[in-house]
């Protein structure tokens, strides 16, 4: 079914740090070898691909403005509120992409593959279509994973570990990105209620 083995999907999954925090995904199981590159390419939902292009152009042009100095504060700011309209828009459409039947959601995350609850196990090397749906307007994504280890959890429910091994780069990109953005907003959450304790 997979030209990977359980090991080199355990090796893929240390590539990346994880950082627990729970995020809406959908998992659908396919009952097909693991697709190659050119098949991902052609099996990304369009709003997918708006998503991800819009982001890189968000990142790229508020990085030419910082080079402007204080001139540019007020047309970022205004790029800003021009971008956050998109994004709502954006956000309603991959709305529309978001599958009941299939959504689960994430105990960790992280650029290698997510761990997730499910009610039925699935078999390790198990092939699933992926779609990721990012916090905070970070974006989505959609891929393609293998399942890494399936082990009992509490309630009946299986703890389902997956490796994401069929992605574009770009993708893989914004998924480290938005954990690194999660993680730091734990950091700052944690020096807040420091303070407000010492204060």
């Amino acid at each position: 079914m997979s030209d990977f083995t359980l090991q080199q999907l355990d090796d893929a999954y240390q590539d990346y740090f994880s950082i627990e925090h729970a995020i809406s995904l959908n998992a659908r199981p396919l009952d097909i070898a693991l697709p190659d590159a050119a098949a991902l390419q052609n099996a990304i939902p369009a709003p997918f691909l708006m998503a991800s292009e819009a982001s890189s152009l968000n990142n790229s042009a508020l990085r030419a403005l910082n080079r402007l100095g204080e001139l540019a504060e007020e047309l970022a700011l205004y790029l800003q509120q021009q971008a956050r309209k998109i994004d709502l828009l954006l956000q309603y459409v991959l709305q529309q992409q978001d599958n009941n039947s299939q959504r689960y959601h994430t105990l960790s995350y992280g650029g290698s593959g997510c761990c997730f609850l499910a009610d039925t196990a699935m078999a390790p090397l198990q092939v699933l279509e992926l779609k990721i749906f990012l916090d905070n307007n970070d974006g989505a994504v959609f891929c393609y994973g293998q399942v890494l280890s399936c082990e009992p959890a509490a309630d009946g429910q299986w703890q389902i570990k997956v490796v994401f091994n069929r992605i574009r780069d770009e993708d893989r990109e914004l998924i480290v990105r938005a954990s690194l953005h999660q993680q730091s907003r734990l950091l700052k959450q944690k020096a807040d209620q420091r303070q407000q304790k010492n204060s």
